[in-house]
């Protein structure tokens, strides 16, 4: 039932159903036509194209907050929201060119060798990654697990019973691991009582684990921050709650009633953010969200760089200058809490990148054998990378 048809009481309380919210998702062409009548059709193609091979979903919280043309009632073009969930024409942009974007095949993040079980990720000492949805509320085009979410042919495992006993017999053998991170996709997109499940076997297979979930419900879809959600977090002594968002607009009433419900069960709040060109790729912006989520308690956290591999990096890419230029504005000038580490997310681990303007400090530049500029550095395991940073127009 359309929400517009019920009773403002009645209305109000569907909207702030996070099922509701996933129920009547816009997923299709023709469903975006009925929440945008006068949608173009080319815009309509695009979306019949992409979803062919790939996911278009955004909830209706997430699309009330795109701004609109005044006089159709479209989406704007340049919206910095909307540019996150819409498709862009892969046919106009020229990636195939490009070495280091999207192939639908190689892995941004997950090495074989680290996948102690088929959903849990072992890459760094003292922490695991449980892979426990690949679904999400909404999807991000530029995710940089996007063989994991955004293929319609994922190859990637589904989380199961039998995957989780493994990875609780992991943890269990493994004292060494003090922290499960519960990712995704989207976590949340669990019910409550699944995830009171998951975490009281967690604490019965590891009582001194540390527990944190990473997140982008607060963006897409709020009300999924409900007080049966926060009784279980608070119950399993949940340590952190990572929040994936972009732009000082996500910032919204609803995002802040669940904020504060977030900080009557978790102790810490902390703010994972992509560097995304045409949505947050300046300074004044950059810095809106960062006090934006220090006035909300939520520590800045990491600001990534556009990892290789991903999908359209046409549209979202930005040389790293730019992520150090706006770093380097931020610090000393706003609160040193709300100011974020700057890193380049790579294969085997993260590059924090220095703000020092010298000819001797990491990473340089070069041209790798594909011809494309790259920076070259050493990760955390002191092994050389190299970072594709090409010039752009």
């Amino acid at each position: 039932m359309a929400v517009e048809t019920l009773s403002p009481d009645a209305a109000r309380q569907a909207w702030t159903d996070w099922k509701w919210q996933q129920r009547n998702a816009v997923r299709t062409s023709r469903q975006l036509k009925s929440h945008f009548p006068n949608c173009e059709q080319r815009m309509l193609d695009i979306i019949d194209r992409h979803n062919r091979t790939k996911r278009f979903q955004a909830t209706p919280y997430f699309l009330s907050l795109v701004e609109t043309d005044p006089h159709t009632g479209n989406p704007l073009a340049d919206d910095p929201l909307w540019k996150q969930v819409v498709p862009i024409d892969t046919d106009e942009t020229g990636d195939g060119e490009d070495p280091y974007t999207y192939d639908g095949k190689t892995e941004n993040w997950e090495l074989p060798s680290e996948m102690v079980t088929p959903i849990a990720q072992h890459k760094y000492d003292n922490r695991v990654i449980v892979r426990y949805a690949n679904v999400c509320h909404a999807y991000c085009q530029f995710c940089y697990e996007a063989l994991r979410t955004l293929d319609r042919d994922s190859t990637k495992v589904s989380f199961d019973r039998g995957h989780w006993q493994a990875t609780l017999d992991f943890l269990r053998a493994n004292p060494q691991v003090e922290e499960m991170i519960l990712s995704g996709g989207e976590p949340l997109m669990h019910s409550n009582d699944q995830i009171d499940q998951v975490l009281t076997e967690a604490r019965a297979a590891r009582p001194d684990l540390i527990v944190r979930l990473h997140t982008r419900s607060l963006t897409f879809n709020p009300y999924r921050i409900d007080s049966g959600l926060v009784s279980v977090l608070a119950r399993h002594d949940v340590t952190a709650v990572g929040l994936h968002i972009t732009h000082p607009r996500e910032l919204s009433p609803d995002f802040d009633d669940a904020i504060r419900r977030l900080h009557g069960a978790v102790p810490i709040l902390f703010a994972n953010v992509p560097l995304l060109g045409g949505v947050n790729d300046d300074t004044a912006t950059m810095r809106e969200l960062c006090m934006g989520l220090y006035r909300r308690g939520v520590h800045a956290g990491y600001l990534y760089h556009f990892m290789p591999h991903s999908p359209e990096a046409s549209a979202f890419r930005v040389p790293v200058s730019r992520g150090v230029e706006i770093v380097r504005a931020l610090k000393r000038h706003i609160s040193n809490p709300a100011v974020p580490e700057y890193v380049l997310p790579h294969a085997t681990g993260k590059y924090t990148v220095p703000l020092i303007d010298s000819p001797d400090a990491y990473p340089r530049h070069a041209v790798d054998a594909n011809g494309v500029r790259v920076l070259r550095a050493v990760n955390w395991q002191q092994e050389p990378i190299e970072y594709p940073d090409p010039e752009i127009v």
